[in-house]
């Protein structure tokens, strides 16, 4: 499985390109000179470059998986839900509560259905083991889609460059070794924002298509980040270069029909078996009250969340039900105490971007599946990124090369965790833009390195 898509690499990386053929410094896009930084690189060799920095990705998540993460099955986190519903289709039950077997929609369903699709068709055994090496192997094919953004925002080198980087960073093979949403949560914001590069210069029918069904799988990966559709969707198809505003607003309607077509199941079937109208995700009452209570709104564990708080309403009804009586204490419980919102949001916040009290967050980080130390080396690396994501901000702008569509889904994380909840994993999805800010000034800081040397 793994293998076919990373030996397809090649191709995909060097499509329209003859062999031997390079790609020139500054490529053509829809017509118009798009910058690159770093120079040329032949499209053959950066696929197989590419490939090659794939495989060495997969060989770092699986021996992550083999070494350290199986051997965790004692803990009971969210990856319980995502495991337990991965059992249950292969037994025939479409997403059922552990235990009671009632209907459930704890969290979205992608997630699950992405280990149970992989696991039937490669002959996957049910194991805990088995599902770990498909994230590993989703994990891997992340690095993929980064490096293939990478060059499609400033050429082949930061592709590469990018790609290493998600290759041996700590906050991306963390994710791939644990049954949770962050690893499938970062391979769609790759793919969307692929899409939205080339829906930008190169607008077509079949693109904003492709735009929006990443986003309507990214939806049912994680709910809130149906947030990318305003946010990023819209925009990208209204700013597409090259073509009237009648065809603009074709493209989006287009775009949006195809994100309506994958939720649409899903939905339907939430609305037509629950007692509480409920759309994508059950959650939200126990995250909003897990959120709002004594315990996070004050002392040590300001801007926290709190399972005692979430699961502290009790009373009758399905999930929907449920949620709904939460929502509403959680509400009550905001609007009782209005003047700690401030610095509650503002620790939120700060703990969302490891800026206020990280290694306490690597402490709560430990309870869903991510080894202290691990955390603590992710920790170091984050802060580095950001350094050089920076510096590769202020280089795009002065290139003019596009780059507000990876600034986005900062601001997006940034939201919901100042409005719902604050932790580390919820930041997946920006990681993948920010290896791709920090690729350029390393590409550029290398060869000015390497003309020293030669001089």
């Amino acid at each position: 499985m793994h293998a076919d898509l990373v030996l397809l690499a090649p191709r995909l990386a060097g499509a329209g390109l003859p062999p031997g053929d390079e790609e020139p410094a500054s490529a053509s896009v829809g017509g118009a000179p798009r910058p690159m930084i770093g120079g040329s690189l032949g499209g053959r060799r950066f696929g197989w470059a590419l490939a090659a920095t794939t495989l060495g990705a997969l060989a770092i998540r699986v021996a992550y998986v083999l070494t350290v993460t199986r051997h965790q099955n004692g803990r009971l986190y969210d990856s319980f839900w995502y495991y337990s519903t991965t059992i249950g289709l292969r037994g025939g039950q479409f997403f059922r509560e552990p235990f009671s077997y009632n209907p459930t929609a704890s969290h979205p369903p992608m997630t699950t259905l992405l280990l149970g699709a992989m696991g039937y068709l490669f002959g996957l055994d049910g194991g805990t083991t088995s599902s770990l090496l498909v994230m590993a192997a989703l994990g891997s094919a992340v690095v993929l889609c980064v490096g293939l953004l990478g060059r499609a925002v400033a050429g082949p080198w930061v592709g590469l460059t990018a790609a290493a980087l998600a290759a041996v960073a700590p906050n991306f093979w963390m994710p791939s070794g644990i049954l949770m949403a962050e690893t499938p949560a970062m391979l769609c914001m790759a793919l969307i924002l692929l899409a939205v590069v080339r829906v930008i210069h190169r607008p077509s029918v079949p693109v904003a298509i492709l735009l929006g069904l990443a986003c309507g799988v990214e939806a049912l990966v994680r709910a809130e980040l149906l947030l990318f559709v305003p946010a990023l969707l819209v925009p990208a198809v209204l700013v597409a270069r090259g073509v009237s505003w009648r065809r603009r607003f074709l493209l989006l309607g287009t775009a949006l029909v195809a994100t309506t077509f994958v939720l649409a199941p899903w939905v339907g079937r939430n609305l037509a078996t629950f007692q509480d109208p409920t759309y994508i995700s059950t959650s939200i009452g126990e995250t909003l009250l897990g959120s709002n209570c004594p315990q996070t709104y004050g002392g040590t564990d300001i801007g926290l969340w709190s399972v005692e708080c979430a699961i502290s309403v009790t009373g009758g009804g399905d999930e929907s039900v449920q949620s709904s009586r939460d929502t509403h204490a959680a509400v009550q419980y905001i609007e009782h105490h209005a003047d700690r919102i401030p610095l509650v949001v503002l620790a939120r916040v700060g703990r969302e971007w490891d800026l206020y009290k990280p290694a306490q967050m690597a402490h709560v980080e430990v309870g869903e599946g991510r080894p202290f130390d691990a955390s603590l080396a992710g920790l170091g690396f984050y802060y580095l990124l950001v350094l050089f994501g920076i510096a590769g901000v202020v280089i795009l702008r002065r290139r003019r090369i596009d780059q507000w569509f990876l600034l986005v889904p900062a601001a997006v994380v940034t939201v919901v965790s100042a409005l719902v909840i604050a932790l580390v994993r919820y930041r997946a999805p920006f990681e993948v833009c920010l290896v791709v800010l920090a690729a350029p000034p390393m590409v550029l800081l290398a060869q000015r390195l390497g003309g020293r040397v030669r001089a």
